[in-house]
């Protein structure tokens, strides 16, 4: 078993987003992004595997392939291996987000 905080994992960098690879399994992966005002992840894909997508904390913006939705704290988002995804935060304050990638 395997316990972690997620306060722990709540670091930032000034120049950009940070990301924390929490649990590696063999078929699966779970890594928290921290993002200040204004920071975004490229768009990019993940072949072969769900992305899960939690927002814990803070506001943006996620592009999911050629759509844009407003996120904010609860919402999930998924993202099959087909589809391309970007996550900005277009809030005042920090934001955290929560992924879990999942093989098929």
């Amino acid at each position: 078993m395997t316990i972690k905080k997620l306060q722990d994992l709540q670091t930032y960098d000034e120049k950009r987003m940070t990301k924390q690879v929490v649990i590696e399994e063999e078929k699966s992966k779970v890594i928290v992004f921290n993002f200040l005002p204004g920071q975004v992840m490229p768009k990019h894909g993940h072949p072969h595997k769900n992305a899960y997508v939690f927002v814990v904390e803070g506001e943006g913006i996620c592009y999911l392939d050629d759509n844009d939705s407003a996120i904010q704290p609860g919402d999930i988002i998924h993202c099959n291996p087909h589809q391309k995804i970007s996550i900005e935060n277009t809030g005042n304050t920090s934001m955290t987000v929560y992924v879990v990638h999942a093989e098929e």
